[in-house]
């Protein structure tokens, strides 16, 4: 059995090398790309940034100071406080004395049937007056030129949404050790299939900003189509999709930063909340099969070799497909984590990362299946009514 999975390691070791090539290569970086197309002419759409709040007051008044600081020459942000209990209506009412560009709508409770972000993102457009919707959460800070080129890329490639993959700032020990997950599920898989027009089943979104033509997101029903996701980003753009609209994802880590949680309950607690339905369905099913052979996989090598420090009898085969299984996964993370300028030394706890993110998974398929509660933010609600 150990043996079968340290050859299964490999094979995932080999396609994991060529995928992160492959999407590197394929994935285009924002900042370049949009420097290879024409410039937003005066006459340029206008953007309506819609961000949803609720007690967001450590970073809310970051996120929208990025967002007004944009060079682009028509745009407003507007803000749904989703009946926040801490300052952030106190910060938001104190920036829009200061710029008028901010728009704060007072979020009213979700109905049944309805989770709270694809709520409020619904009222936000509601109040909204652009032609374009670029969704972002309350904490995600955009550099000056994000807009101008995220806007400048989608007309002149008549794109029609937009997904920015963000730059994570991790800052404590579990940050460091936990959201590389992220990163590897985008750039050491199949991520850059999200670009293949024809392969309308897969798309990829994110909280970090989806950019997307008004009249895409109206074809497609806007959010009340998706009232009841738990994972709404990437509904919102498999739905774009699948609707035969054109979706294009980009590397955006020199232009966009999020720094999404700052502990290990917020991470274990935030990732929890909505992971279990991204394993829905058959194909669900099988993704999740595959997620956790891929965690088994990033553990058995480590666990292997430090049974053999003991004196555990291991063969001396199994031995040194375990020393270069968790040599390469080593060199992998690091890799990946070079080019994306991250710290290098969390490779290093890529089998703690493993069996960390396995507990995670398996809290939030209790909480989906057995408990039967889905909690953010304060507010709880019965998980046979949300869906992917």
């Amino acid at each position: 059995m150990i043996h079968a999975l340290l050859v299964a390691g490999l094979v995932f070791v080999a396609f994991a090398a060529v995928s992160l090539a492959v999407n590197f290569a394929l994935l285009p970086r924002l900042s370049r790309f949009a420097a290879r197309q024409p410039l937003s002419p005066p006459n340029a759409a206008r953007v309506s940034i819609v961000i949803p709040a609720r007690n967001e007051e450590a970073e809310i008044e970051r996120t929208v100071r990025s967002h007004l600081a944009q060079d682009y020459p028509d745009f407003e942000v507007v803000v749904v406080d989703d009946r926040s209990t801490d300052g952030t209506g106190a910060l938001l009412e104190r920036i829009r004395q200061e710029d008028s560009r901010l728009k704060i709508i007072a979020g009213r409770e979700p109905p049944p049937g309805w989770l709270g972000k694809p709520h409020a993102l619904t009222q936000g457009v509601g109040e909204a007056s652009g032609s374009l919707l670029l969704f972002a959460d309350a904490d995600v800070r955009y550099h000056p030129a994000a807009l101008r080129e995220a806007v400048a890329v989608l007309e002149s490639r008549e794109i029609d949404l937009e997904t920015l993959l963000a730059h994570f700032e991790m800052q404590s020990f579990w940050e460091n050790v936990l959201l590389p997950y992220v990163t590897i599920s985008v750039y050491g898989s199949l991520g850059f299939v999200a670009n293949f027009p024809r392969v309308r089943a897969f798309a990829i979104g994110a909280g970090t900003g989806m950019l997307v033509r008004r009249s895409a997101y109206d074809a497609i029903g806007g959010h009340a189509a998706i009232r009841n996701s738990g994972v709404d980003d990437v509904r919102l753009a498999m739905a774009v999709k699948r609707a035969g609209f054109r979706c294009l994802l980009l590397r955006a880590e020199d232009r966009v930063a999020v720094r999404m949680y700052r502990s290990f309950g917020s991470i274990r607690d935030g990732l929890a909340k909505s992971l279990a339905y991204a394993f829905g369905g058959p194909a669900g099913s099988l993704l999740l099969l595959l997620t956790f052979l891929y965690l088994a996989i990033s553990i058995a090598p480590f666990a292997l070799l430090f049974a053999a420090l003991f004196g555990a009898p291991v063969p001396s085969r199994d031995l040194a497909l375990a020393a270069f299984l968790a040599t390469a996964l080593v060199l992998l993370r690091s890799a990946l984590a070079a080019i994306l300028r991250d710290p290098l030394w969390p490779a290093v706890t890529h089998p703690l990362m493993a069996a960390v993110w396995a507990g995670i998974i398996t809290r939030s398929l209790y909480h989906r299946y057995i408990r039967k509660r889905l909690t953010w933010r304060g507010r709880e609600y019965d998980a046979r009514r949300a869906r992917f």
